[in-house]
């Protein structure tokens, strides 16, 4: 380590315990600075748990220290940070506060990072962001390779994922559950490897492409929405309403079109395009015929909600809801009509009633719409102060 440092520089000898083992098993809080509390802080550490990495670190920093010492005199001092057993973001903002509240006190102009090699790649960048690094010292326990030892390593590692919460929800509760789905399955005399096979890879596929997280979200989400105000929960359940009944309108407007081609004797016509043709307006008036009420009525429930909605928050757009859903009414009864002589065929004349009601609903709509236009005008500047305060902070 000759050289590591020019003429009145400060070297700092850091170890980072992300995970905050030493906090956990012995209680001492970091960062810990200095040499005498960094051997007091191992010593507890290796005392809780001789196996942890991290004392060995520790103890690899403070022989490292006593070499630089020897050379750089009191340019040097070491320091331990810790992050948290969370890990993940609030590990990495401890290391980061805490490597601050280290270089105040010692405000040294590169460092040394002893490092037991398994979190390198995530501490190294927080490290750099804040102090240059001279060197990377990783500290690895030999381990003995003989079958005995392999034995008892493997055993450490079933005892940890037992123990620890992250692990044996994969090691045990996964298992448990199919051990538990084989056993009910057999006593309903209904057990087939395939199922079991299949189960596998429904748990596979979730896990690969992070479906469970997705479930948990919507699950979190549906907890927010006990927390939301009740006018938006009502515009929000009258939109999955909406929703539902377009749908349910389109299935029922196709039954409605496979009822009327069921009644003709279609055959080897089928192949005449000609013939496909001529039956589009008997197929698109069945399907106005069969559909449209339920249309109307998603749409009417969307716009029901959304003048609720604009009325209690105090909006300007209620005025326009308003003239929105006369022309969702008007429009239900126009398709309504024409759906009627479509599906009617080419027998209908010019006096049909139907052509009548018709060009009467068509003519009536036209006449509704421009006096609700002038109404809801009149009305906005009768309640105009109502919605100005929503408007003026919209702008």
């Amino acid at each position: 380590m000759g050289g590591m440092a020019e003429d009145g520089e400060r070297i700092l000898i850091l170890v980072v315990d992300k995970d905050d083992d030493l906090g956990v098993k012995t209680g001492v809080r970091g960062p810990v600075v200095g040499k005498e509390a960094n051997l007091e802080a191992a010593v507890k550490l290796a005392l809780a748990d001789p196996e942890d990495p991290d004392s060995n670190a520790v103890f690899a920093a403070i022989k490292i220290y006593d070499e630089l010492v020897d050379k750089y005199g009191g340019r040097v001092e070491m320091a331990t940070v810790t992050g948290s057993p969370k890990e993940g973001l609030e590990a990495d903002m401890e290391v980061f506060n805490q490597l601050r509240k280290v270089l105040e006190r010692f405000p040294a102009d590169r460092c040394v990072f002893v490092s037991d090699g398994v979190t390198d790649a995530t501490v190294t960048p927080i490290i750099a962001s804040q102090i240059p690094i001279a060197s990377i010292r990783r500290v690895t326990v030999r381990q003995s390779q003989s079958v005995e030892q392999s034995w008892i390593l493997l055993g450490k590692y079933l005892r940890l994922g037992l123990s620890d919460p992250r692990y044996a929800r994969f090691l045990v509760g996964v298992p448990g559950i199919l051990v538990a789905i084989t056993g009910i399955l057999y006593y309903f005399g209904i057990f087939q490897p395939a199922i079991i096979i299949l189960g596998l890879g429904l748990l596979f596929i979730m896990w690969g492409f992070r479906i469970d997280m997705a479930i948990s979200r919507a699950f979190s989400g549906l907890g927010r929405l006990a927390q939301m105000p009740a006018i938006n929960q009502l515009r929000l359940f009258a939109s999955l309403t909406a929703v539902a009944t377009f749908l349910v309108a389109l299935y029922v407007g196709s039954v409605t079109v496979i009822e009327q081609l069921s009644k003709l004797s279609i055959g080897e016509a089928a192949r005449d395009l000609g013939y496909i043709l001529s039956l589009m307006p008997l197929v698109i008036g069945a399907f106005l015929t069969g559909s449209i009420d339920l249309v109307a009525v998603s749409i009417l429930v969307l716009v029901i909600s959304n003048m609720l909605y604009y009325l209690f928050t105090r909006h300007p757009r209620f005025w326009r809801t308003i003239q929105a859903g006369v022309v969702a009414i008007w429009l239900w009864a126009l398709l309504k009509r024409a759906g009627i002589l479509l599906e009617a065929g080419p027998a209908v004349s010019a006096g049909d009633p139907a052509v009548q009601l018709f060009l009467i609903t068509g003519v009536m709509g036209v006449v509704t719409l421009g006096v609700t236009f002038a109404l809801t005008r009149t009305l906005m500047k009768l309640y105009g102060r109502y919605f100005r305060k929503v408007r003026e902070g919209s702008q």
